[in-house]
């Protein structure tokens, strides 16, 4: 299992980058969290009165009556309506109550000895993808387990660069990292997960063409599972789901079907003008998926959305920005006052020593006004606690 330490594009971009004759892919008028954190209760928690959640209120009810044009999209599975929020009732509800409880993020890091580590592996070398593709995938998967992930599409044409030079060529990553910075946060706070990992859209294409529609859905199918692993593994409360593509009769994506995960994490620009939040079910795992839209496709072909995607971001990801900010405060703080009482108990032990030299050298005529066996025990007190203290911090 992966160490937990305290911390794609609708064309050949699973961050969106290429647009020319693909972009329809992603119309928006398209219907359609492993480790364990200890939850101490009882323990001082700095944020907690920042953080009050607003009074609970009952579900949002769907209206039945009258025609629906996307409900085909709105179900979990067949047969079982799929449960639906809003964005105002996670981060009323949610989001405060998760912040809350949160003491110590947990940081996501993909070992060598992982299973899902070898599984992309594998699949790299069989499908002859870089090494920097799949340590752009590694590192993209990078952040803190207990805020909110994001789901692209696909990966970047320029994910043979090295992970900052394909950052900066990348308009989706781009914006991603701009946009988060305003909320306090950066690009490796967050893991953002790509629907078809390491699948680019020349690939994808090369694929089809060469091998046959077979041979091209094999290598979606493993891709996706790489997808599937990573979820289940890391376990999300909240993912932004920015594609609209893993649904029927989408024109790039749409041989992709009759996978109902795929299906559930499909957003749409209605249902993110909307402000809809789905609920999922992961083997037990509840997550919310926020539907969005996909940066790219806002930029270039819908900017008048903009404000849109802007807002969901703001109302998802600020919350968590703001408490990071105040915990690295709060943590400066501690270090600041730290190391003068470290410099105090260090004068001390000096001021300690000298009384007991002069103490020595006076003899039994002159008595000073404290004890020299009690300030020597003092002392050797004073250095246990130090030499405990440099061990905790080495282990630290």
């Amino acid at each position: 299992m992966p160490r937990y330490i305290s911390h794609a594009s609708p064309l050949e971009d699973g961050s969106g980058d290429a647009l020319e004759g693909l972009l329809t892919d992603l119309s928006l008028t398209d219907a359609r969290e492993t480790g364990t954190v200890e939850k101490g209760s009882s323990a001082f928690n700095p944020f907690l009165a920042l953080l009050s959640p607003a009074p609970v209120t009952g579900p949002i009810e769907k209206n039945t009556g009258g025609f629906n044009p996307f409900l085909p999209y709105l179900v979990a599975s067949a047969g079982e309506p799929n449960p639906e929020q809003t964005i105002e009732k996670l981060t009323r509800d949610v989001i405060p109550q998760q912040l809350a409880e949160l003491q110590k993020p947990r940081r996501f890091i993909l070992n060598e000895t992982d299973d899902l580590y070898l599984q992309g592996r594998r699949f790299q070398k069989k499908w002859g993808i870089s090494e920097e593709g799949f340590n752009n995938w590694k590192s993209l998967l990078l952040g803190w387990v207990e805020f909110p992930a994001i789901l692209l599409l696909n990966p970047s044409p320029w994910d043979h660069l090295p992970f900052d030079e394909m950052v900066d060529e990348s308009p989706t990553l781009s914006w991603l990292q701009k946009t988060l910075k305003e909320l306090q946060l950066q690009l490796e706070d967050v893991i953002i997960l790509d629907t078809f990992p390491m699948l680019r859209d020349k690939l994808g294409d090369d694929t089809l063409r060469q091998m046959g529609p077979a041979r091209r859905d094999e290598l979606a199918r493993e891709s996706f599972a790489l997808t599937r692993a990573s979820l289940a593994l890391i376990q999300p409360r909240v993912l932004v789901s920015c594609q609209c593509c893993t649904r029927p009769g989408n024109d790039r994506w749409g041989f992709f079907n009759n996978d109902e995960l795929a299906e559930q994490l499909c957003s749409s620009g209605v249902r993110a003008r909307s402000r809809q939040v789905r609920e999922l079910d992961l083997s037990g795992h509840k997550m919310h998926v926020v539907q969005g839209m996909h940066p790219q496709y806002v930029m270039e072909r819908e900017p008048t959305q903009k404000e849109v995607l802007v807002e969901l971001f703001t109302q998802v990801f600020r919350p968590f920005g703001m408490w990071q900010s105040r915990r690295a405060a709060m943590q400066q703080q501690l270090r600041d006052a730290g190391a003068v009482l470290l410099g105090l108990v260090m004068l001390l032990q000096q001021q300690m020593k000298l009384y007991g030299q002069l103490c020595a050298q006076s003899g039994s005529g002159v008595e000073g006004p404290l004890a020299a066996e009690h300030v020597e025990e003092l002392r050797k007190q004073l250095a246990e606690w130090e030499d405990g203290n440099k061990l905790k911090r080495k282990e630290g």
